[in-house]
């Protein structure tokens, strides 16, 4: 599935920014150490021999797999669900209004960015570095306000797709997923949500493509 490879393509980002170790291949990713926050161990695509690959981290602290087929049971290896979501599918031209709207380009907006996103994804490390502003597979824009930014999101792009994910801020759906659209300059757009973020993107017009689980060890 082409929602699950660009999630895939993320994480290979998200470890090379920080110069850390990973396995990359058509099954998905594989950490070879300790992931960054908000990320898991792994991150397999439909079709991915799960518990095959994911039996030799799983004495790993904190270990976390994102099953991109959202089909497998994997409480024998001693792991629970944390949340189930739903791969979504947006193709065709976004029309929404993108006034406000800018690239972040600069340390110092990137730092204004991460704070306004960190009001409803707290995290106490940094989570994006100053790295991701050089590459050319990524784009950040936020919708600016007197304190900085209210809204914004991340693209990332993959050969077939751009993905659509840190969208944040009222009313952002829209004018994000135009955003992707022209960065992707004809690609579909992907992503993955759950919860009242699923049920906005449904009703903006993206499609619900497939389910996916989260799981985790228990505690």
């Amino acid at each position: 599935m082409m929602a699950a490879q660009n999630n895939a393509d993320w994480y290979a980002m998200m470890w090379d920014l920080r110069d850390l170790r990973y396995t990359r291949d058509a099954q998905g990713f594989r950490a070879m150490g300790p992931p960054p926050p908000y990320h898991g161990w792994a991150t397999l695509v439909p079709g991915a021999a799960v518990e095959e690959l994911i039996t030799p981290l799983l004495d790993k602290p904190g270990f976390a797999v994102k099953d991109g087929s959202g089909m497998h049971d994997l409480t024998g290896l001693g792991l629970v669900p944390m949340f189930t979501a739903q791969w979504l599918w947006y193709d065709g031209a976004a029309g929404a209004p993108t006034d406000r709207w800018e690239q972040v380009t600069t340390t110092a907006d990137l730092a204004a960015w991460e704070e306004a996103w960190n009001a409803s994804s707290p995290s106490d490390q940094r989570q994006f570095p100053d790295g991701i502003l050089d590459r050319a597979d990524v784009r950040l824009w936020g919708r600016k306000c007197d304190r900085g930014f209210d809204a914004g999101l991340i693209a990332n792009l993959s050969q077939g797709c751009v993905g659509l994910s840190n969208c944040f801020g009222q009313g952002a759906r829209n004018p994000a997923t135009a955003l992707c659209a022209q960065f992707g300059q004809g690609r579909p757009v992907v992503g993955y949500e759950r919860g009242e973020d699923l049920k906005e993107a449904l009703n903006f017009g993206w499609q619900a493509v497939g389910p996916l689980t989260v799981w985790v060890k228990p505690g």
